[in-house]
């Protein structure tokens, strides 16, 4: 009788243990995500190093090394590390999704795609997944699957400033002015101070004749991070 309660607690020790380990990875992969979203890339591929020192398939801390590849540049790093997650993990659609951003990034936009699509066949309730896919089909040149993502990601999420004003950028390369316009005046509804969706419904009202308006919100240009005067 003894010895079945001794092995009893032995079995209920080791499944404390192993539930803490569990719980002590999980905390430290969190921490490294978040270090790596705060830049502090160095300190977060250290801990992914240590996670992966115990357990070399750990397919999270992969990814996430994937993550900082790709923020430092290192796309071609990131595109191995990242597909090296999915072949041990080919369930997660932020693998999916960050090798799309990659490989959008090295100008594989038809990989890129399918990236994407495969993460919406495992999570098709991300707008994320929707919009980045949207970018991606407008650098293709496929305009109204570009516009149909876009929609989708807005019908998912309809307060994302960010895919109105990639709508609104895909509809005035369309010509659809009023439309364009009207998606653009949508995100600043959303984000009053965002600099990008004033500049280009700038663009779009003074392509429409409206110069007044036009030019008014086109002086937005200068509060954006990526305008360079010519």
């Amino acid at each position: 009788m003894k010895k079945r309660r001794d092995s009893e607690r032995n079995q209920q020790n080791f499944h404390q243990q192993s539930l803490k380990a569990i719980v002590d990875v999980e905390a430290k992969l969190q921490q490294a995500f978040s270090l790596s979203q705060e830049g502090k890339t160095q300190q977060a591929e250290q801990i992914c190093q240590q996670i992966l020192t115990d357990d070399p398939q750990n397919a999270e801390a992969i990814h996430i090394l994937g993550i900082i590849a790709y923020q430092v540049g290192k796309n071609e790093i990131a595109i191995s590390l990242i597909k090296r997650a999915i072949e041990i993990d080919s369930r997660q659609p932020a693998f999916y999704n960050n090798l799309g951003n990659s490989l959008r990034d090295q100008g594989k936009l038809v990989e890129s795609v399918q990236a994407y699509s495969k993460a919406i066949q495992i999570q098709p309730s991300s707008a994320e997944i929707y919009n980045n896919l949207g970018v991606v089909l407008q650098e293709q040149g496929k305009l109204k699957e570009a516009i149909q993502a876009y929609e989708k990601a807005l019908e998912i999420r309809p307060d994302c400033t960010g895919s109105y004003i990639n709508f609104g950028n895909v509809l005035q390369e369309q010509g659809e002015l009023e439309k364009s316009i009207q998606a653009y005046r949508e995100a600043i509804q959303i984000q009053p101070d965002s600099a990008e969706a004033h500049k280009n419904l700038g663009m779009s009202l003074l392509l429409a004749g409206s110069f007044n308006d036009g030019w008014e919100q086109f002086a937005w240009r200068w509060k954006c991070q990526d305008f360079i005067a010519g």
